[in-house]
């Protein structure tokens, strides 16, 4: 994110940084141009981040204005994006790795923390419950992205688009892969999940395919990690 701070000086810093770094965004988030014509804070200003050259990296237009002031991971807190089908075993997993101070986003926790009695099954809840919950998972995504405290956000993403996962990884973020297998998946979903839940597994597969998954590891930064957890899920 461009400063306008100093006028004149604003400028010959950001020729200086385009001399010193190159014109190669940086960034290269989904439009990149790829040239580079802004200068963008590693660290935020607003998290912080001071207006020295160390602090300032070559960015294109629309990547800049795309970041804003979402940290990059590693500079303030930490995103880990927890992925696979439906009845995978996410929610386990981020019980079982999450810290006390850590940040933990989950739609159907959301959902139903908005109800004023909880369903005894999880994933089931009226269409306009869901709505809000989706709102609320948005702005609660939005703030985590942009703390400045050294924690780790948990967002549980079932789905996500491969181009969002893109943009992700270029921002740092660790992308963890819940699946144990389809067979698996589909029969914890018939057993445990509503009929929609079916559909979603099919549209996970169809965007992801299959594939073998090795152990479970302990997270670590900017690893891609796709496992075998076997827990009995809670999403």
């Amino acid at each position: 994110m461009g400063s306008n701070r100093g006028g004149r000086a604003n400028s010959k810093m950001t020729q200086l940084v385009l001399e010193t770094y190159g014109r190669q965004c940086w960034l290269r988030l989904k439009g990149c141009t790829g040239l580079a014509t802004t200068k963008d804070h590693v660290i935020p200003y607003s998290l912080g981040g001071d207006d020295s050259l160390e602090n300032f990296r070559p960015a294109c237009r629309s990547c800049n204005s795309k970041r804003q002031n979402m940290v990059v991971s590693g500079y303030g807190a930490s995103v880990v994006i927890v992925m696979g089908p439906p009845a995978a075993g996410k929610s386990t997993y981020v019980r079982e790795h999450a810290s006390a101070a850590d940040i933990v986003i989950d739609l159907d926790e959301i959902a139903r923390a908005l109800m004023p009695v909880r369903p005894e099954q999880t994933h089931v809840y009226p269409a306009h419950v869901r709505h809000v919950a989706i709102k609320a998972r948005q702005a609660a995504i939005s703030a985590a992205r942009r703390l400045k405290e050294r924690v780790t956000v948990w967002i549980i993403q079932a789905i996500p688009r491969p181009d969002d996962l893109a943009d992700w990884r270029r921002l740092g973020y660790q992308v963890v892969t819940i699946d144990p297998g389809r067979a698996v998946v589909e029969d914890r979903a018939r057993r445990l999940r509503p009929e929609i839940m079916r559909q979603q597994v099919a549209r996970y597969y169809a965007t992801y395919g299959e594939h073998t998954a090795p152990a479970v590891p302990a997270p670590s930064p900017l690893a891609s990690v796709a496992t075998g957890h076997e827990t009995e899920p809670d999403w």
